[in-house]
């Protein structure tokens, strides 16, 4: 049965509303920790050195005909929350934006990004956490919806027949929103900002390496985190592995089996038996040959396999490819563990490839790749489950010019003093991690200097961007901070996992292609051994 535009867009509300709540159960976000260094920063950052010259009020009169500040009101100091002068401004056509001015600041920018396909509104608690976070340490703070807005239009419904709105999701309105935000401040406080930093996880780590490559001086600082730069390939393998598992008669059950299975071989690999896989590129798994397989295929169980069931779990872990070219790198194991020992846990692929109650998280952020991005002529009604995987879509060079930011030249970058860092949880369940390893060696096949302002953390049981049993607690910001006022490069960076408030351990964050290598001391950063680079 056929369905409207109209219908679909309703559908996807639907579908969406349940999507963002099952990601809201999801664990907090190491933004929670991003400036817990600042004290031991060497920069002391978090020191106000400049106050506003201007009412806020006076703000609206910067309108112009490149962007509208539609209003400008100051927001008393409030639970350590400075006094500020927050704008809510306008870029042409729908491009919204909010920056916010403390009254007494330390001569930094701080933007922070979008997850999933944007359209985030300010307002969103989430965003206000991340912003007040930052107005704390007396930033100036910029956030922007990219030029649409999830509520009216969500998922990928704001492309449909829709141009200029892909664009300014591709690049545009980050582009145009720390432009229009440095004007602003630098006329609040009659100076320029000092430095301008960014940070992102998933969709915000594809805005991060697209401002590096594209626009290499709109950021001082940047943090990547689980960085979506191969969008297309992202889409495809989505597709890919929906097509594989949805398929199949997998349960989370039995994906708990699958877990314990994998890490009972691969955990002690890495030297210590502690619950995490340090590398799963150590992790030789083949499921037709690893798994218990069920004898009697009529019967369903949890502790073995089916056939169907195993030829589900070759394709998962297979490279993706079109007509017989690899498009995305094979998913490595590790994603399949429990995020902790509480009876509430729940594997990582939950509910990215799994959920039993409706629609999974790839559904829902990536079938409108197909409906409304990557074709000519848009198609509400396309389902993706029936994409081959014989011929690209036949818009996809367009589209890749526009969103993907795999350009592996960052020397505009280097040149300008640019400081780059990316860190990638080893259990990620939607975005492969090695594709920022790869990304990295095209980098270094330019440049074998790569490492003086571009640096790689890999975080071992780290689910997408946060969560899992892995240490998901860490600070990137104080020390890239550091490196781009300082000179001080990052060797390594302390991570802990924390359950309840509580820290559980402690294990340092390596710059790849060291990792944390068991010792008496306890895990030291070093090369291993056993492993080539």
């Amino acid at each position: 049965m056929s369905i409207t535009p109209e219908q679909d867009l309703f559908l996807n509300k639907l579908t969406l509303i349940s999507a963002c709540f099952l990601i809201a159960l999801l664990p907090t976000n190491t933004t929670g920790e991003i400036f817990s260094a600042s004290d031991a920063s060497a920069s002391q950052y978090a020191q106000a050195s400049f106050e506003a010259m201007h009412s806020c009020k006076s703000m609206v009169e910067q309108s112009d005909y490149r962007f509208t500040v539609v209003s400008a009101r100051l927001i008393e100091a409030e639970n350590d929350i400075p006094a500020h002068c927050r704008i809510d401004g306008l870029i042409h056509t729908e491009i919204r934006f909010e920056l916010n001015l403390p009254l007494s600041w330390n001569g930094r920018i701080y933007m922070y990004g979008n997850g999933g396909l944007a359209g985030t509104p300010a307002i969103d608690q989430g965003k206000q956490y991340a912003r007040d976070q930052a107005l704390k340490k007396l930033f100036a703070t910029a956030y922007t919806d990219t030029g649409h807005d999830k509520r009216v239009t969500p998922g990928g419904t704001f492309a449909y027949n829709n141009f200029h709105k892909l664009v300014d999701y591709g690049f545009r309105a980050v582009h145009l929103t720390i432009k229009t935000s440095k004007l602003l401040a630098k006329h609040y406080y009659d100076r320029s900002v000092n430095f301008s930093y960014w940070n992102g996880c998933s969709t915000g780590g594809r805005q991060a390496m697209i401002s590096a490559q594209r626009f290499p001086k709109d950021f001082d600082g940047i943090i990547a985190g689980a960085p979506a730069a191969n969008y297309s390939g992202l889409k495809f393998s989505q597709a890919w592995r929906t097509q594989a598992i949805g398929r199949s008669t997998l349960s989370e059950t039995k994906v708990v089996t699958l877990g314990k299975i994998i890490y009972e071989a691969c955990d002690p690999l890495d030297g210590s038996t502690d619950g995490l896989i340090s590398d799963p590129r150590r992790c030789d798994f083949t499921p037709s040959r690893d798994l218990p397989i069920c004898h009697d295929q009529g019967i369903l169980s949890d502790s073995c396999f089916s056939a169907s069931e195993i030829r589900a779990l070759e394709k998962y872990y297979s490279p993706v490819k079109i007509n017989q070219r690899v498009v995305y790198p094979a998913m490595p194991v590790g994603s399949e563990v429990l995020s902790s020992q509480s009876p509430a846990a729940r594997v990582g692929w939950f509910p990215w490839v799994i959920n039993a109650n409706g629609r999974t998280l790839f559904d829902a952020l990536g079938s409108d790749f197909f409906r409304y991005m990557v074709t000519i002529k848009d198609d509400p009604t396309f389902d993706w489950n029936d994409f081959t995987f014989e011929t690209n879509p036949d818009n996809l060079s367009e589209f890749s010019a526009i969103v993907d930011a795999t350009d592996p030249d960052l020397s505009r970058f280097r040149d300008g003093g640019g400081k780059l860092i990316s860190y990638f949880g080893w259990a990620d369940p939607d975005i492969n991690p090695l594709t920022l390893i790869n990304y990295h060696e095209q980098v270094k096949r330019i440049d074998p200097g790569v490492n003086d302002y571009f640096r790689v953390f890999l975080v071992p049981g780290m689910f997408h961007c946060r969560g899992g049993p892995g240490p998901d607690s860490f600070d990137v910001m104080s020390p890239l901070i550091d490196w781009v006022e300082k000179e001080a490069p990052p060797e390594n960076i302390p991570a802990w996992k924390e359950i309840d408030d509580k820290k559980i351990y402690s294990r340092p964050l390596c710059a790849y292609p060291e990792e944390a290598l068991p010792s008496k001391k306890g895990f030291q950063c070093g090369l291993p051994m056993d492993l080539s680079y």
